[in-house]
């Protein structure tokens, strides 16, 4: 049986050693809104688990971080149309966050005679995954050509396409969300009839006719921002420039709308490419979208969502009261205190399940290896 704690060695954010002992807790989300342990206890995921179909897009981020700076609030489910329309609205609610999301049916995009592009008008919708794959974003195909088929026929990179993909960073990838719909950088005959445009989007940032196409690929930044309640990659923007190591195009500056929606942090701004000055930041560890990052939460919250349960258009429930007693190895035949912390929230409505992975730390005499720590004592009481 997979186990759902685990001890594990890492630093702190001043880089010293710590023990961090990782706890998930599976509850049933009842239909009044109370949440009751489960029979079925899913375990940690120590590794990043991806979508079959689209090895770009995370299913599931690590469980098994020894620092999150904030709760990762995820939603596994579908934004689901009350009406027979082609536009609704969808949110998430959860103590003082609210992340709304427009929802659009299907549409494409015209090119006039006069050379003006349009939308089509949306049809009609049912439901729609909440996925990034239906959020905007995605790659201009047809204007990275070149640089493909430049890539494909080059034999110093024979082998290693075996290893990576050399056009992960192409600038015909949108940075934010590589998997999206909507990108487009130069508006070809072919890319505007094979263009699909987002379902999911922030209604405050909504793609429009006169702001379809990215005419500078150094400019990205100032796209639309996609909006989604799934895991969000560590190889996209903003996530990416917290390990500090992400060039960032010259003009990216605190405006962003990232920033200026308080979603991301300054340090960001730090990221260069050039390693010797690099700075980490544990908020790379953070994998939850953007809107969806709190402040540590402590269970009791109270939580909402709007078009998302399978039954009730408004579904109101509260975040279990029971908190850990989290111990770890102090060596020596002692066990150290903690305060343990929420990592991780992940809501399933269709499946009527909410999984929270806590985590609780203390200093460390050194790092020990993963041999070591199969022996080590802990505890982990609930009350």
């Amino acid at each position: 049986m997979k186990a759902t704690i685990q001890q594990i060695s890492g630093n702190n954010q001043k880089g010293k050693p710590i023990l961090s002992l990782i706890v998930k807790r599976t509850y049933n989300i009842q239909d009044d809104g109370n949440c009751v342990l489960s029979d079925d206890q899913i375990p940690l995921n120590r590794d990043v688990e991806f979508y079959k179909e689209n090895e770009d897009t995370i299913l599931h981020d690590i469980d098994v971080y020894p620092v999150k700076p904030f709760t990762d609030i995820v939603v596994k489910g579908k934004a689901k149309n009350p009406r027979n329309t082609n536009l609704f609205n969808a949110s998430v609610e959860i103590a003082s966050l609210k992340l709304k999301m427009q929802i659009t049916g299907n549409r494409k995009v015209h090119k006039r005679e006069n050379g003006v592009l349009t939308f089509s008008e949306a049809e009609l919708i049912n439901e729609v995954p909440l996925e990034y794959k239906f959020a905007y974003g995605g790659k201009d195909l047809f204007a990275e050509k070149p640089l493909r088929e430049k890539i494909e026929n080059e034999e110093s990179l024979k082998y290693i396409k075996e290893i990576l993909d050399p056009l992960s960073g192409s600038p015909y990838r949108y940075p934010r969300n590589p998997v999206g719909r909507g990108f487009m950088v130069e508006p070809h005959p072919e890319t505007v009839e094979a263009l699909n445009l987002p379902n999911i989007e922030d209604p405050y940032n909504l793609l429009t006719p006169e702001n379809l196409i990215c005419k500078d690929v150094d400019q990205w930044y100032k796209m639309p921002v996609p909006t989604c309640t799934d895991w969000v990659s560590p190889g996209w923007f903003p996530r990416v420039a917290y390990f500090g190591v992400y060039p960032l195009p010259q003009g990216l500056n605190e405006h962003i709308y990232e920033i200026k929606n308080k979603w991301a942090d300054l340090d960001l701004l730090k990221s260069t490419a050039d390693i010797k000055n690099s700075q980490f930041s544990f908020r790379a560890c953070n994998g939850a979208s953007l809107g969806l990052q709190s402040r540590y939460l402590y269970g009791g919250e109270s939580c909402r969502l709007t078009n998302i349960h399978p039954e009730k258009q408004e579904f109101v429930f509260q975040l279990p009261k029971e908190i850990p007693t989290i111990k770890v190895d102090g060596r020596n035949g002692k066990l150290l205190k903690t305060t343990p912390v929420m990592h991780s929230i992940i809501i399933e409505p269709d499946m009527k399940k909410l999984s929270i992975v806590w985590c609780g730390s203390a200093k460390a005499i050194r790092p020990y290896f993963e041999e070591e720590l199969k022996t080590m004592p802990f505890e982990v009481k609930w009350k």
